[in-house]
């Protein structure tokens, strides 16, 4: 009877240990899903910056200011 008591006490052990280890899982997925969220937010405002530079421009290019006195020649 003692060591049915004992496999299922390390059973229970067994059992926590699984929980407390998909619990760090998903804390781990949690802050990926984050970040990947961040990543897209940055990226959909880098696309948009870019294109609204396109927009400004017939072949693409940043217009050149010409009064800018650090201009080179």
């Amino acid at each position: 009877m003692a060591l049915f008591s004992a496999v299922g006490k390390i059973f229970e052990w067994l059992y926590a240990r699984r929980l407390a280890d998909a619990g760090k899982v998903q804390e781990q997925l949690d802050a990926l899903q984050k970040q990947v969220e961040a990543a897209k937010i940055a990226v959909a405002a880098r696309e948009e910056q870019r294109v609204s530079d396109l927009k400004r421009t017939v072949d693409g290019r940043v217009p050149i200011d010409e009064t800018d006195p650090f201009l080179r020649d």
